[in-house]
């Protein structure tokens, strides 16, 4: 029996976060600031036959901010591999020390909820492929969106 391998990768994106490195903050002006380690996520390989894999890595997820801010969401696109296969957001589940529990990343997630100030989360993955997902190397973008405060 011939066992198929899958390796895949996530290139993290982070959309509307703002503030630069080595740059200097007013501290009287509103400023938020999104960091990530590592910008690129290895989940590592996985076989087939061993039904839901989890990543090696993690991703450390930080907000940096002088006034409220709402909940911190997390979401992702399809992993993809070429035109030949697809991992549905579905089969990707995330991890926090507040979740507690792997939950599905079908619809976005909360990592971080209401606060102001500086605050650090990190993000555990694991991921389900199927006999229908090719062995290859897939691709797809985290999005991190900051809420505003309810």
């Amino acid at each position: 029996m011939m066992k198929r391998f899958i390796i895949w990768t996530i290139l993290l994106a982070l959309l509307g976060s703002s503030g630069t490195t080595g740059s200097t903050i007013d501290e009287n002006e509103p400023y938020l600031k999104v960091s990530t380690s590592p910008d690129e996520i290895d989940l590592g390989m996985a076989s087939f036959f061993l039904g839901i894999h989890e990543a090696p890595g993690a991703l450390k997820v930080g907000i940096e901010t002088n006034f409220w801010h709402g909940p911190v969401l997390i979401s992702t696109t399809p992993l993809k591999n070429g035109t030949r296969g697809k991992i549905e957001p579905e089969n990707i589940f995330v991890r926090t020390s507040s979740l507690g529990q792997y939950v599905s990343l079908k619809k976005p997630v909360m990592i971080m909820p209401t606060a102001a100030g500086s605050q650090e989360v990190v993000v555990d993955f694991k991921v389900h492929a199927g006999l229908n997902n090719p062995s290859g190397q897939y691709e797809g973008t985290i999005t991190l969106t900051v809420a505003p405060p309810v």
